[in-house]
């Protein structure tokens, strides 16, 4: 959780809400860029808060490789992408996605605006992800289109963008997504639909190609530069 300087409960903040792409959402990289665009008076402040998934092995979820040797899932996997097991031995991950949903929508996002006395508008709430934790904002961007109003996913990996329904008559939030040239094929696969999805229902997208993969040293650039923009001081 990251409260900047001279936080006063009395005054509403947008908030940033992340999830964790394979690394923790918070450390020195979020506090250092966002205290120095703040003190540099090139952003407002902003609160930020980091959510983080489980990380451990889910040891039902063992599969074959074709030469025969075995590998696991994380319990993340399951968390963050709407993977849908059946087989009886994955009973523990299972409803993993649906509760993780509810968490972060209806735990999470009330709670810490409770708690720091914030009375926000979609407008005022921001979403951040890389890989997993993007696939998983294009989810909730979906399925939950009038909590927070502006996406900002990079490398989406899952998500169900293409399987997901997208009504004509919903106002969808504003996205920003990036993916890298020599990232797998189904993320630009997915970035194309998305452009073409938001065109067609006149939503407010900015969906662009980077040079390189799945890179954090480009994710925080972008997210440094993106956030820069977006939270500009008048």
């Amino acid at each position: 959780m990251y409260l900047p300087k001279d936080f006063d409960p009395v005054q509403n903040y947008p908030i940033i809400y992340a999830t964790d792409g394979s690394r923790k959402t918070e450390g020195s990289f979020f506090k250092k860029t966002l205290d120095s665009l703040i003190q540099n008076n090139i952003i407002k402040p902003v609160l930020y808060v980091g959510s983080h998934s489980n990380s451990k092995i889910a040891d039902s979820t063992s599969r074959t490789t074709g030469d025969g040797s075995k590998f696991y899932m994380q319990f993340r996997n399951f968390e963050y992408v709407d993977n849908k097991p059946s087989r009886i031995q994955d009973s523990m991950v299972v409803d993993r996605f649906p509760n993780h949903m509810l968490y972060f929508t209806e735990e999470l996002i009330p709670t810490v605006e409770k708690e720091f006395n914030q009375k926000l508008t979609k407008e005022d709430r921001y979403f951040y992800g890389v890989s997993n934790g993007a696939g998983f904002g294009m989810s909730m961007l979906n399925m939950h289109p009038d909590l927070v109003g502006t996406y900002l996913c990079f490398s989406t990996f899952g998500g169900a963008i293409r399987r997901s329904e997208w009504k004509k008559d919903v106002s969808y939030p504003d996205l920003f997504l990036i993916y890298g040239s020599e990232e797998f094929e189904f993320l630009k696969k997915d970035a194309e639909f998305l452009k073409s999805k938001y065109n067609e229902l006149n939503g407010d997208a900015e969906i662009r190609e980077f040079d390189g993969g799945h890179d954090y040293k480009v994710w925080n650039r972008e997210f440094t530069n993106t956030i820069s923009e977006l939270l500009k001081k008048e």
